[in-house]
Order: structure tokens, then C-alpha cells, then sequence
């Protein structure tokens, strides 16, 4: 992986929030989570407590992400999404075909009717309220409706095989997922648009978003009820705690509207519409296809992006160092630190030994001499732009003056070998004539003002 594997890591590393900030949140988030595990929280709450102390974290670093890398990091961003969307797919299917589960999403809730057909059938006391919580738990429906047994005589138990979050097969939910997905590949691709890679994942997006409009569109539009057919009814059954268990209780006759029999499955799913159309019978599940449909967006965008990670690299660098290549800029990028600093911090100090200088992003610096000292005079003051330190490099000798943030202050660190490296034209990796003016250039800027 090499450079590569540098890039990866520096991108999904947090460099916008400090390591305190990090480990605090880390801290909450793992209260949350046992917190909802000890109070039996089905498995969606449990990932939604988890998850939330982070949502204000990573929309933070997310923001600082766009504003340093711009379009690659929007790219990323989309590349989280799917691999996340592809994730709950892949649980749905494991779910359903190693867990016993059962595609009911949402899961049945423990209502009052529900609860009447457990008493009926000898399965609760009919004294114990209804909870409306949803079942965590569902014994497998036979073709009659009733529950399947296994050869001790046994219900066959499973979860509600709805993934994580338990919005999968919600229409609207995955449909406002697909077309986020579709817009956001397509507007990435206006940046990089020869990167094949991202065309391939828009082509799978276009379809997989026209499946879920067909979906949405049944679910809202097609609701006259013009199929004979049956509807599942459940018993629901109190486990332990606030675990409710799902029990089939027979199916009653219904009219049916085109969603409910068989418009929920889509275009090509088993019992969709291709194969109501064709009396085709063979196609697979539609939790099956949709972890397809997602799979070829997911690795087609992945590969994009490790495409276009090569080329990663600060914008900030972009601007100062005009004139290097894109390439240059790129491993530059890797070499520098992100750095901030509070109104108030000393950044450099007089009379230290000159290790490294900054690139200014953001931000007021004002440089002193004698700063606390009965002859402090202030001599310069230097904004976003300007480079910080690099006479000391330039000239070998220790700092000059003090440099103190006037305010929040945001700068690119660069080591004593890599500023050595900008300013020699003959060796090292970026051994550029040009590179080298226009460092001076910046110094000279910088004396003038």
C-alpha cells in the first residue's frame, strides 16, 4: 500500500478535533451503549445510542475534511455511506439466511390485537398490558401462516431480519439513501469526470434508485384494493425484560392494494413485477438483490476513491506552491501536519532553535521582540498565506522573534527536511527551480509587510 496506505490513513484519521475531544466522546458513546444494552433496547437503539455522541464529531471534522481537501473528501464522504449501506444489507441477508430471520420491516408491534391472539392461543396472560414495543425476536410463518417447527417440535426463531437500524425495506428511507447516493456521484463526477470507475457507480445507482421509485410509487400512489389475497397475523408474546417475541397466528382474506401483493418487492425481485408480468418464477429475494445492486455501486466507488486518493492533497499547499505539480503537491501533502492554536498561544518563541515553520491557513499571528520583556515592540502582524518560522530555517540560527495567535489560528507544519528539501533545486523529491522562488517569494512578501 505505501503512499497509499499514508493517504488512507491521514483522511480517515480525525485532524480537525483534538485527541481529547476523541477519547470523551468514545467514553460517552460506550456509557450510551451499555446503558441501552442493560435496558434491553432493541438492536437499532442500541446502534442509535452508540452512534449518536458521534454524529456532532465526525459532522465537525466532516466539514474541516471538505474545507482541506474539497472534492475528495466529498468523495469520501459517499464512499463511507455506501460501504455503511452495503454493511446493512449484508446483515439482512446474514439474518435471514444463517439466523433464521424474518424480512417483517418493520418488526410486528405488541398491540392490543397482537396481544389478544397470544392470550387466545395460551401464550400470555391476558392481564398483562400491551407494551407497543416491536418484537426483537419472530418464529417463522409457513406458507398457512402458522408457525413452522423444527423436527424437536419447536418454533423456528429468528431477529426481524431488518439489519441494524431496521429501516431497510422502509421505501421512502432507502429511496431519500438511493437519491442522495445518485446526486452526490454525480456531482463528484463533474470534478473527476475521468475517473470510469465513478461512472460505473452511477449507472448501478440509476438503477438501483429506479427500483426504489417503483417501490415508493406502489407504496404511495397504488393503494385501491383490487387483490384477493391474505394478510399475516401475529401473536406477540413477552420474553424477558423489554424483548417481545413475534408468534405466527394464521392469515385472515383481504383485499389487497398492488403494494402489499407484491409491489414492495420491485422490479426484479422475487414476486416483483418482472415476474408478475412474465409468470417467471426464479428471481432472487429482494433482500438478496438489493445487497447485489448495492455491492456493484460499493466496489466501483471504493476503487474510485483510492483512484482519486492518490491525488490527495491540501488545497492550502495548492494555493501557497502554485507553481509545484499536482503530484508534488500530493506527496507534500503528506509530509505536513495540521496544526491550531488558541488567541493567546505562543507559536514560536524567541531565541528557540528553528525546527520547523508553518504555512498560515487561517488567522492573525502578531510577531514581537522582547515579548514579556520591558522592551517588547511589536514588528509585524501576518495573516492566512504566509509562511511562519522559515527564517530561522533559511538562515540556521535560532528564532528571532515571537509569534503569538491574535485569535483561532490554523497552520500547515513543515519539518526543517522538508522545508530543506522545497528550497534546494538539485536534490531531494522536490528539487524544483520554481519551487524554490516561489518560497522566496512568499519570505519577501512576508519582509514587506
Amino acid at each position: 500500500m505505501g503512499e497509499l496506505g499514508r493517504k488512507l490513513r491521514r483522511f480517515f484519521r480525525f485532524e480537525g478535533v483534538s485527541l481529547d475531544v476523541v477519547l470523551v466522546t468514545a467514553a460517552i458513546s460506550y456509557v450510551l451503549q451499555i446503558n441501552a444494552i442493560v435496558g434491553d433496547e432493541p438492536l437499532y437503539m442500541i446502534a442509535f445510542y452508540t452512534l449518536l455522541p458521534w454524529i456532532p464529531l465526525a459532522l465537525f471534522e466532516g466539514i474541516w475534511k471538505v474545507k482541506n481537501y474539497s472534492m475528495i473528501a466529498v468523495l469520501g464522504l459517499f464512499t463511507v455511506l455506501q460501504v455503511g449501506h452495503f454493511s446493512e444489507h449484508l446483515i439482512q441477508v446474514i439474518q435471514l439466511n444463517v439466523m433464521n430471520g424474518t424480512v417483517a420491516c418493520p418488526p410486528p408491534v405488541d398491540t392490543i390485537e397482537n396481544a389478544m391472539r397470544a392470550a387466545e392461543l395460551g401464550l400470555r396472560d391476558a392481564a398483562v398490558e400491551p407494551s407497543y414495543y416491536s418484537t426483537a425476536r419472530i418464529a417463522q410463518a409457513g406458507a398457512d401462516g402458522l408457525p413452522r417447527l423444527d423436527a424437536a417440535g419447536g418454533y423456528i426463531i429468528g431477529p426481524a431480519a431488518c439489519a441494524v437500524f431496521g429501516q431497510l425495506d422502509l421505501g421512502v428511507v432507502h429511496l431519500v439513501w438511493e437519491l442522495v447516493g445518485y446526486f452526490g456521484t454525480g456531482l463528484v463526477l463533474l470534478c473527476f469526470p475521468r475517473n470510469i470507475w465513478l461512472f460505473v457507480a452511477l449507472l448501478a445507482l440509476s438503477w438501483h434508485a429506479l427500483e426504489h421509485l417503483t417501490i415508493t410509487y406502489f407504496y404511495y400512489f397504488e393503494q385501491a384494493e383490487l387483490w384477493p389475497g391474505f394478510r399475516q397475523l401475529w401473536a406477540t408474546v413477552p420474553v424477558e425484560g423489554n424483548i417481545y417475541m413475534a408468534v405466527p397466528a394464521g392469515q385472515e382474506a383481504a383485499m389487497l392494494n398492488f403494494y402489499e401483493a407484491g409491489g414492495r418487492f420491485g422490479l426484479m425481485a422475487n414476486n416483483g413485477l418482472f415476474e408478475q408480468l412474465t409468470g417467471f418464477d426464479g428471481m432472487p429475494g429482494r433482500a438478496e438483490l438489493h445487497m447485489g445492486y448495492n455491492l456493484a455501486i460499493t466496489i466501483p466507488t471504493v476503487i474510485g476513491f483510492l483512484v482519486e486518493l492518490r491525488n490527495l492533497r491540501s488545497r492550502y499547499l495548492e494555493m501557497a506552491f502554485s507553481e509545484m505539480s499536482l503530484e508534488d503537491i500530493s506527496r507534500l501533502s503528506t509530509k505536513v501536519d495540521d496544526v491550531s492554536f488558541s488567541r493567546g498561544d505562543v507559536i514560536l518563541r524567541e531565541g528557540d532553535p528553528a525546527t520547523h515553520c508553518f504555512l498560515m491557513k487561517e488567522g492573525r499571528v502578531a510577531i514581537y521582540i522582547d515579548y514579556g520583556g520591558p522592551q517588547e515592540r511589536k514588528i509585524a502582524e501576518l495573516r492566512d498565506g504566509a509562511l511562519l518560522g522559515e527564517m530561522g530555517l533559511i538562515e540556521g540560527k535560532p528564532r528571532s522573534a515571537t509569534a503569538v495567535a491574535l485569535g483561532p489560528v490554523g497552520c500547515l507544519r513543515i519539518d526543517a527536511a522538508t522545508f530543506a528539501d522545497l528550497m534546494n533545486p538539485n536534490e531531494g523529491e522536490f528539487r524544483s527551480e520554481a519551487t524554490m522562488r516561489q518560497v522566496l517569494k512568499i519570505v519577501e512578501l512576508r519582509q514587506t509587510t
